[in-house]
């Protein structure tokens, strides 16, 4: 299985945010724009694991994994393949 950012983005903007009509680039800084706080974005990784079949230790959870859709799904890819 390999992970989406229109599926992400989805995810994020419909069951997280709530607002579908919102614009979300892949490059978008999620966090420093405050659209996901740290409560979103355990959500997102919740969800992550068990839309993708993976898990997420507590080390991996960075800025750096997960500031961005572009972040989430190079992360994603190597947790899917790896």
């Amino acid at each position: 299985m390999t992970s989406s950012i229109s599926n992400i983005r989805q995810h994020i903007l419909t069951d997280i945010l709530n607002d579908p009509s919102l614009e979300l680039a892949p490059e978008q800084d999620l966090l420093l724009s405050g659209m996901l706080d740290s409560v979103s974005v355990m959500r997102l990784i919740s969800w992550l694991e068990n839309e993708y079949q993976i898990s997420v230790p507590a080390e991996d959870i960075l800025v750096e994994h997960f500031g961005s859709l572009n972040q989430i799904k190079q992360y994603l890819d190597t947790r899917i393949s790896g």
